[in-house]
């Protein structure tokens, strides 16, 4: 939960998309496994955990696929909730997101077999995870289209995708404007932050985002 349990969640920004990640992980669920679980909370049980290669970014997307390999389900349960800062800071939050996506693309490399049938959650993983790496693209794609197109349809187009990007821009730089500039900022960041990723793993540089000590107290025994 984005937010604090006295207001709530929050609905702008990384609210927004997460409100929107857990309304499309529920119905996942029900119908079978989610592919991949939330970081801050959940468990697995001891003997279902397999190995997890040393620096592992998201171990909770590596973990879930061996659980339902093992004839198992993950499921999410919306009456387990576990409460976080909303807005950690513009360069927090992309440094973030932008380590997320280099965890999808080290996903390729450390575990082979989840692209293929042996995998009861690869059409999830694809299209849930994989395919999400590939919008930036996709949205350079539509620019450049749009503009080399002479038809006004598509100048039309292009010049809408220009004023969509100006007010991600402006809800960067005058959070908060208003409720559509932020979720045209959030939507850019991310597509943003993913190409960062994708950068830094054709270059074969390590994504970091922030480390922090945690007490020996808070350590699973």
């Amino acid at each position: 939960m984005l937010g604090n349990p006295a207001t709530g969640e929050t609905g702008r920004g990384m609210g927004l998309y997460w409100q929107i990640e857990k309304l499309v992980r529920q119905p996942e669920s029900t119908s079978g496994s989610v592919v991949g679980a939330t970081g801050a909370i959940y468990s697995v049980r001891r003997e279902l955990v397999p190995e997890v290669p040393p620096d592992t970014i998201l171990d909770n997307v590596f973990i879930p696929p061996h659980v339902a390999k093992q004839g198992y389900r993950v499921w999410f349960d919306v009456r387990t909730r576990a409460w976080h800062d909303p807005d950690l800071g513009a360069e927090s939050e992309f440094r973030r997101k932008m380590l997320t996506f280099s965890g999808n693309y080290q996903l390729l490399q450390l575990a082979t077999w989840l692209r293929r049938n042996v995998n009861p959650l690869r059409y999830a993983l694809i299209s849930r995870k994989l395919l999400r790496l590939i919008v930036p693209f996709a949205l350079i794609a539509a620019l450049g289209s749009a503009w080399f197109i002479p038809e006004t349809f598509c100048r039309t187009a292009f010049w809408r995708q220009v004023g969509f990007r100006l007010l991600g821009f402006s809800g960067w730089k005058l959070r908060p404007l208003s409720r559509l500039s932020d979720i045209a900022y959030t939507f850019i960041a991310l597509n943003a932050a993913a190409l960062v990723a994708f950068s830094k793993f054709i270059t074969a540089q390590k994504a970091v985002w922030m480390h922090a000590p945690v007490p020996e107290e808070a350590h699973l025994r």
